[in-house]
């Protein structure tokens, strides 16, 4: 295992151990659930040290790897079509009258700092750590696996089990998609972008739910994982067939 992938391992222990906290502080002090949407007002104060954490693991031990000049492709084009629809779609279509907007805003600026802090960490670190030594293919697959089981942490946030491995291997099928498009772009802000935009408008349907928007997230969802699918299957065939 070379320096940068220890380093790695580092950085996503530290990561998911500000998650855990902050996910154990939400349910067992607070008393509210992973599915509420007030779960933000005490996320949001975890977040800026997950997301500090994981720039500092960049800048310190992987700088210039995750911030090149992005290449556009098809993947940008649609990342940005989703978002500004879903953005639209939201605005135009919610109900924000007599809605909580300290709590709308704070969903915006805690998955603000999710999708910084987890792009950075996951496509930034960990996918760069082991394309290194061992190739884009397997830093595909070792981020995403990574990126599936932070999302175990959920548990202590009061998902039960069965709903956690779910979300963990959904979240590991995104993975592949995400790191997918960091490989192709070399820049890991159209992810972050995409990221923080998902999450944002997830947990805001649960506050201010939008019939469009709750659509428009579910075709992206099947398209995501459809794309990963194939993407899976294209890795896997190549890993075979370069071992033979």
């Amino acid at each position: 295992m070379t320096k940068k992938e220890k380093m790695a391992f580092v950085a996503a222990a530290v990561y998911m151990a500000i998650m855990m906290l902050g996910m154990y502080t939400m349910k067992h002090i607070y008393g509210i659930e992973y599915s509420q949407p007030q779960m933000v007002t005490i996320l949001v104060y975890f977040m800026p040290f997950s997301m500090a954490s994981a720039l500092f693991f960049y800048y310190k031990y992987f700088r210039g790897m995750a911030l090149n000049r992005p290449r556009i492709n098809l993947w940008i084009v649609e990342f940005f079509i989703a978002a500004i629809i879903l953005a639209f779609l939201q605005i135009h279509y919610g109900d924000y009258a007599g809605k909580d907007m300290t709590l709308v805003w704070t969903i915006v600026a805690t998955t603000f700092m999710v999708g910084i802090g987890e792009e950075m960490l996951f496509r930034g670190i960990i996918f760069n750590a082991f394309k290194e030594k061992r190739g884009a293919y397997p830093a595909i697959l070792m981020s995403a696996v990574i990126f599936g089981l932070l999302h175990i942490t959920n548990i202590l946030g009061g998902e039960s089990v069965p709903e956690a491995m779910i979300q963990s291997a959904s979240a590991g099928m995104s993975g592949i998609f995400f790191a997918w498009v960091f490989f192709k772009t070399k820049n890991v802000i159209p992810t972050m972008i995409y990221h923080w935009v998902w999450d944002m408008f997830l947990i805001m349907g649960l506050y201010v739910h939008v019939d469009q928007t709750s659509h428009l997230l579910m075709f992206q969802n099947l398209f995501e994982m459809s794309a990963a699918l194939v993407i899976l299957v294209t890795i896997m065939r190549t890993l075979v067939k370069n071992k033979e």
